[in-house]
C-alpha cells in the first residue's frame, strides 16, 4: 500500500509540472511505477509485490470493462428483443471469495453490471444468490462468474 501511495504522489508530482492533464496523471503514475521498479531491489520484498500487482490490476480492469460493454449490449438487445423470450432468474452461486472485502467487491462489481444483481448471501457467507436478467443455463452463468469475475478479483486482492 505505502508504494502505491508513493506512485500517486509521484504521478501527481510529474503532472504538475506539466499542465495537470489526466494523460499527465497517467505518464506521472507510468513513470513512477519504472522508478519503483528500478529501485525495487533496494526498496524490499514489498516492492516486488507492487510491481506485480500493477500489471494484475490492471488486466482485472481491462477484463471488467469489457464485460461491462458486453454486458450492456447484452441488456439493449434483450429490450429490444420479444420479452417472453427472457428468462430472468436467481441462481445460487457458491463463493471462492471467502473474506468480508471479497464478497463485498463481487457483489457490487456484479450489481454495476448490466443485467445482474446480487440480491442475497447466505447466513453461512458461502452462497450469493444473484439474479440474472436472462439466464438460459445456470451452470454456464456460475463458470462465467466463477473463472471471470470472481478468479479475477481473488487475484487482484490476494
Amino acid at each position: 500500500m505505502t508504494h502505491f501511495l508513493v506512485n500517486i504522489i509521484l504521478a501527481f508530482l510529474w503532472a504538475s509540472f506539466q499542465q495537470f492533464r489526466p494523460l499527465d496523471v497517467v505518464v506521472g503514475f507510468a513513470l513512477g511505477y519504472g522508478i519503483i521498479w528500478l529501485t525495487r531491489d533496494w526498496l524490499g520484498e514489498d516492492a516486488s509485490r507492487y510491481i506485480q500487482r500493477v500489471p494484475t490490476f490492471l488486466r482485472f480492469l481491462g477484463y471488467y470493462l469489457s464485460e461491462l460493454t458486453t454486458s450492456t449490449l447484452d441488456v439493449v438487445k434483450a429490450l429490444f428483443r420479444d420479452q417472453t423470450t427472457l428468462r430472468p432468474g436467481i441462481v445460487a452461486f457458491p463463493l471462492e471469495a471467502q473474506t468480508e472485502l471479497e464478497i463485498v467487491l463481487l457483489n457490487n462489481l456484479l450489481a454495476l453490471t448490466p443485467g445482474t444483481l446480487g440480491v442475497d448471501l447466505s447466513p453461512d457467507q458461502k452462497t450469493l444468490y444473484i439474479h440474472f436478467l436472462d439466464v438460459p443455463d445456470a451452470d454456464s452463468a456460475r463458470m462465467r462468474i466463477r473463472n471471470g469475475l470472481e478468479r479475477r478479483l481473488l487475484e487482484v486482492l490476494r
